[in-house]
């Protein structure tokens, strides 16, 4: 069992340890997400839903932070730039529809670039992302 544990424990220290070799100190850290908020029903913009950028750190547990949340306009758009900490490995989207519109909305559909996801929402930093929002009203 002591073998197994001192096994264990030297790759996860080595792991810790090149975690930083992993990413280019050249790469752009600006990101940039974009999108639109439509109600599924009438197909009309939503405005003034909360979307939040959070970053990710941390290596074997995730840890969150808020990074910056804008709200969509009277178009039902939104669009953050974004310049990611050199602390944060990747970012993700956050739509907070149940803040303000939970009376009126049971959930939401996403799209990638266009295309329906079950998988949301991580951003590559670096990248130009478009996540738009389908509410489904109650």
């Amino acid at each position: 069992m002591k073998r197994l544990f001192k096994f264990w424990f030297c790759i996860a220290t080595i792991f810790l340890l090149i975690e930083g070799c992993l990413s280019s100190p050249f790469q752009s850290r600006q990101t940039t997400v974009f999108g639109t908020v439509t109600d599924n029903d009438t197909k009309l913009p939503v405005a003034n839903l909360e979307i939040a950028i959070d970053g990710e750190k941390g290596t074997l547990g995730s840890v969150s932070s808020e990074l910056k949340t804008v709200y969509t306009d009277t178009n039902g758009k939104y669009n953050v730039v974004i310049d990611a900490p050199k602390e944060f490995h990747s970012l993700t989207v956050g739509n907070l529809w149940d803040r303000k519109f939970f009376p009126k909305y049971r959930g939401y559909q996403t799209y990638l670039n266009g295309q329906r996801t079950g998988n949301c929402c991580k951003v590559e930093i670096g990248s130009k992302t478009q996540y738009d929002f389908m509410m489904v009203p109650k």
